[in-house]
């Protein structure tokens, strides 16, 4: 257990370090950001913090480790990387609970066999370091499983109450999930009404915390549950802003992440669900309750990917032993069974997601080595897009008194006063003469594929200026069905 994991926190440690990229916005503008606001004192207020739509539940977990990050190091990027690393380490029990599967029916062999496989699987390393409200579920979600599944109805009274307080967890980060939270309940507790009012009892403490904390952070408890079920699922906020997309989706997905490999999987993962019976239902629930969604990103689904994960590793270790009992395990059947398992490896997929948003961590951390005090971000489109370079505004990397603004002249009181660095596409803007160019990013993912010619680039203003005045905020598009439901800002209050 040990190797396994060493080698798990090796591998997801060298990709978070190496590869500083971002999977959605979200997790920058929903979270990383917030938890900036809480620490820094300044920030980009998204549309869902003005009307009150997201918990600060998980930006204050993010604000804890960021702040003792910034008692010793003056730079943002020291909590970010704390952030990833510690995500990283929350990520282990998925790894762990993959392993202890395969010793409890397989022996030694099944321990290596699906531990490793769960160590090395490119999904989970790929998710581990990102602070997002999928892989903060997963990483409750599939220990709380393993306990089910360990325990079953016959567990103790105490241990309901732990699992229970993980399952809840669970699904306060992601309500979505709640399909599967049923399955490991009735698993749980079968027809025992005791077991079901302590179950119901002690899960509703996490539902609690969030709802004071929505009373404390929002002025209203629950705010945060009902308007986000209300918006996206009654007033289609989600699906007009962001788009919808077709039921066969997340098997679409599957099948880009994976190739030829989502047949073995969907095999193996057959194999380890008839004998993990919880498991394998709550995977096929998330995925269909998620199918039914309008607006769908294959992130939304990853709870369900990391118990898949863990069950194809004991489907894997079926297998290799029954092959080994019966003397069948040859040199031409291993290499057959490696290439069927190394799709996701060979997928464009992978490579995009590791190089997603690595030019923005790059961009602003250059950035922020000048110490600038006004930084603009212009000539890109809504989506933050300049032909296939992807930049978002990293507030996040830059301190306490740098100003992010979609404006290269800002009127002041005292006058006009010019950004000390702009964040431009290439050629959509003429580039006062005062500013010298820093570096150029081309975007370029494609492993072996030259690179295409440079798209965003940094200029720098040669000499810097002092802010002074009200700016105006760095604003996203705001959805007219959310407009009536602002609210006031508690936090700047």
């Amino acid at each position: 257990m040990a190797w396994i994991l060493v080698l798990a926190l090796a591998v997801r440690v060298a990709v978070a370090l190496s590869f500083p990229n971002i999977i959605a916005p979200d997790e920058v503008f929903q979270y990383l950001e917030q938890a900036h606001r809480l620490v820094f004192g300044q920030g980009i207020v998204p549309w869902e913090f003005q009307v009150g739509l997201r918990s600060w539940l998980i930006p204050i977990i993010l604000a804890v480790p960021m702040a003792l990050a910034h008692v010793v190091f003056a730079s943002p990027l020291a909590g970010l990387v704390l952030i990833r690393v510690l995500l990283v380490i929350a990520s282990l029990p998925i790894v762990w609970t993959a392993a202890k599967w395969g010793d409890r029916f397989y022996g030694s062999q099944g321990m290596w066999i699906a531990g490793t496989f769960a160590a090395l699987w490119p999904d989970l390393w790929l998710m581990a370091p990102h602070p997002l409200e999928e892989v903060f579920s997963a990483d409750i979600l599939v220990p709380a499983i393993y306990l089910v599944e360990t325990l079953g109805a016959r567990a103790p009274l105490r241990q309901i109450v732990l699992v229970s307080f993980m399952l809840s967890s669970a699904l306060v980060m992601r309500i979505q999930i709640a399909p599967a939270i049923a399955i490991a309940g009735i698993a749980l507790c079968g027809r025992d009404i005791q077991r079901w009012w302590i179950g119901v009892l002690v899960g509703a403490v996490p539902l609690l915390i969030v709802g004071v904390l929505d009373w404390i952070t929002w002025g209203e408890p629950f705010r945060s549950l009902w308007l986000n079920i209300y918006l996206n699922l009654f007033l289609g906020v989600s699906q007009n802003q962001f788009g919808a997309n077709p039921k066969s989706y997340f098997i679409y997905m599957m099948g880009l992440d994976w190739l030829w490999t989502l047949p073995a999987m969907v095999f193996l993962c057959w194999r380890g669900g008839k004998i993990l019976k919880v498991a394998g239902y709550s995977v096929i629930a998330i995925i269909i309750t998620h199918s039914l969604i309008a607006h769908k990103e294959y992130r939304f689904i990853f709870p369900a990917i990391a118990l898949a994960v863990p069950l194809a590793g004991v489907g894997l270790a079926e297998v290799w032993v029954y092959l080994r009992k019966k003397d069948q395990l040859s040199t031409p059947r291993i290499i057959l069974g490696a290439f069927l398992l190394i799709g996701p490896i060979c997928s464009p997929w992978i490579y995009f997601m590791l190089n997603f948003q690595t030019n923005s961590f790059q961009i602003f951390e250059d950035i922020a080595r000048q110490h600038p005090r006004i930084v603009s971000v212009e000539g890109l489109e809504r989506d933050f897009t300049a032909s296939n370079v992807n930049v978002l505004p990293m507030d996040v990397l830059l301190g306490r008194s740098v100003i992010l603004t979609r404006e290269t002249v800002i009127p002041t009181p005292s006058g006009q006063i010019e950004a000390d660095a702009i964040v431009a596409a290439v050629d959509t803007m003429k580039i006062p003469s005062n500013f010298t160019k820093q570096a150029c990013f081309s975007g370029g993912w494609i492993p072996f594929a030259p690179k295409p010619k440079p798209q965003v680039c940094v200029w720098i203003q040669k000499s810097l200026t002092v802010p002074d005045g009200n700016w105006p905020p760095f604003e996203f598009p705001f959805p007219k069905r959310a407009k009536p439901f602002i609210i006031s800002d508690r936090l700047e209050r």
